[in-house]
C-alpha cells in the first residue's frame, strides 16, 4: 500500500494558491479570507472521500473517517494551514494534506482501519496575529489558549471580530478539549525547518522530542551622557556592555551544551536611542532551547555569570527577567517506535533527531501519545517562500505516515 505521491504534490500547490496577494506574495495568516479558502478546499478534498467534516469551538478542522469499531480511541493526524508572512508551500501544510492522502490511500485499496481516524487542521498555530500561538492544538488538550474577544491583532482589529471568519467565540474554545481516554495516539508529519537531514543527506527523521524553551527579558543600565564630551574612560555605556554580553553567549552555549542547544537574542532597544548620546539602557530579548530541562538552567546560570562580570567590569547594572517557560516534550516511545519501524519496513534511510521549533505536537504531547515524522527542509530554509522539499521527500514522508498508522491500528494490547 503505497501513496499517490504526485496528488500530494499537486495538493500542496492549490493550497499554496489560496494565499496568493495582490503583492505577489503568499500569506494564509489565521482567520483571514485566504485562511478560510484553503480550509473550504481542504474540507472539500475530505468530503469527497464520504468523510464527516466538522469545526469544533476552538475552529480547528476534523475531518473523521469511521472505523470497524467507533468504539475503539481515534489515531489523530493533522498540522496546520495558517502561515507566517510569505510563507512557504509545506511548513503545516503537508501535515494536513500527508494525513488526508493515508485516508484516501485507505479508500482506494479498499482497507478500513479498526479505529476511527481523523485529520485536524489546528487553529492559528503560528501565532503571528495575535502574538500567540498553537491555539487550536491548546483548547483541543484542555490547556486555556489566553485568548479574549477585546485582545487586538497586529492591525489593531479585535479578537472577537476576527474570530467570526470561523464562526467560533472565545468563550465557549474550552470546549474543544478531547478526553485522553478517546484518543488512540496523535502523529504529526512535519517538514524539518532546519538542516540536518538536508546536511546528512537523509530521508526521514523520527523525532525524539521537542525542545523547551526559557525565555527572558535582560535589561543594561549604564548612564547616558553627551557622545562628543565625554571621555572613553569616563563611559558607563550600556550597550557596549550588553554587546560584550551578547557576543559571549554563542561560545557559553557551545562550551556548556550540545550539538542540539541554542541560545538566541532576537531583539534589541537602546535609549535613549539618539546617535549623539550614549546609551543609558540597553534591553534585549534572550532565548535559551533544549531538550534537557537541566541543561537549560545550567545555560542560563552559566550566562548570568558571565553578565554579572561584564556588567561589573564596565561598571553597570542590569536585571534578568524570566518572561515564559515551556517544558521539552519527549515524544511518546511506543508511537516513536511505531514511526522506526514504519521507516524500516519501507527501506528509507533515517535518523533520529530533536525539534528546536514549536509544533502542535509540543502541546499535544501534554495529553496524548504523540509522534512526530520529519522530512527535509532544502538548506533549512523555513517560514519563507524559498522553502522547498523534494517530491520524492514528500512521498517518503506520506509513506511513512501510512505505515505509522497501520502500525499503530493493529496494535493489540496496552500501549
Amino acid at each position: 500500500m503505497k501513496v499517490n505521491g504526485k496528488r500530494v504534490v499537486s495538493r500542496l500547490e492549490e493550497i499554496y494558491q489560496c494565499g496568493k496577494k495582490e503583492d505577489g506574495t503568499f500569506t494564509r495568516m489565521a482567520f483571514s479570507a485566504e485562511d478560510v479558502k484553503g480550509r473550504k478546499l481542504f474540507a472539500s478534498w475530505a468530503e469527497k472521500l464520504g468523510m464527516v467534516c466538522r469545526m469544533d469551538e476552538a475552529g480547528n478542522l476534523i475531518a473523521r473517517m469511521d472505523g470497524q469499531d467507533n468504539s475503539l480511541p481515534a489515531i489523530l493526524m493533522g498540522s496546520h494551514l495558517d502561515t507566517v508572512p510569505d510563507g512557504g508551500r509545506y511548513d503545516g501544510v503537508l501535515g494536513c494534506v500527508g494525513a488526508l492522502e493515508v485516508c484516501e490511500t485507505f479508500r482506494e485499496e479498499g482497507y478500513a482501519p479498526k479505529h476511527p481516524v481523523e485529520v485536524i487542521v489546528f487553529t492559528d498555530e503560528e501565532g503571528f496575529r495575535f502574538g500567540k500561538g498553537l491555539t487550536g492544538s491548546s483548547a483541543i488538550c484542555g490547556q486555556d489558549p489566553d485568548v479574549s474577544d477585546s485582545e487586538l491583532d497586529i492591525y489593531g482589529e479585535e479578537r472577537g471580530k476576527v474570530m467570526q471568519s470561523y464562526g467560533i467565540t472565545c468563550g465557549d474554545m474550552l470546549r474543544a478539549a478531547k478526553a485522553p481516554s478517546s484518543v488512540h495516539c496523535f502523529i504529526e508529519l512535519h517538514i524539518e525547518q532546519g538542516a540536518r537531514l538536508y546536511k546528512t543527506n537523509t530521508s526521514v527523521g523520527v523525532v525524539s522530542s521537542i525542545a523547551g524553551v526559557n525565555r527572558y527579558d535582560v535589561t543594561v543600565t549604564g548612564e547616558a551622557n553627551h557622545a562628543g564630551s565625554t571621555a572613553m574612560a569616563d563611559r558607563r555605556d550600556a550597550l557596549v556592555a550588553a554587546a560584550g554580553f551578547i557576543n559571549k553567549i554563542p561560545e557559553i552555549t557551545a562550551a556548556h551544551g550540545n550539538e542540539f542547544t541554542v541560545a538566541t537574542v532576537g531583539t534589541i532597544k537602546v535609549t535613549p536611542h539618539s546617535v549623539n548620546v550614549i546609551p543609558g539602557t540597553c534591553t534585549f530579548s534572550l532565548e535559551i532551547r533544549d531538550q534537557d530541562a537541566a541543561l537549560m538552567t545550567l545555560i542560563e546560570e552559566k550566562l548570568r555569570e558571565e553578565l554579572k562580570s561584564i556588567c561589573d567590569r564596565y561598571g553597570v547594572t542590569y536585571t534578568f527577567e524570566p518572561t515564559s517557560y515551556h517544558d521539552p516534550a519527549p515524544m511518546s516511545e511506543w508511537v516513536k517506535d511505531s514511526v522506526e519501524q514504519a521507516v524500516k519496513e519501507l527501506g528509507i534511510d533515517y535518523t533520529t533527531i530533536p525539534s528546536g521549533a514549536f509544533h502542535d505536537s509540543l502541546i499535544m504531547t501534554s495529553v496524548f501519545p504523540t509522534g512526530m515524522i520529519f522530512v527535509p527542509s532544502e538548506k533549512g530554509i523555513s517560514h519563507s517562500r524559498y522553502e522547498f522539499t523534494e517530491d520524492a521527500d514528500i512521498e517518503n514522508g506520506c509513506n511513512v505516515l501510512l505505515g505509522t498508522v497501520l502500525n499503530v491500528d493493529n496494535m493489540t494490547g496496552s500501549c
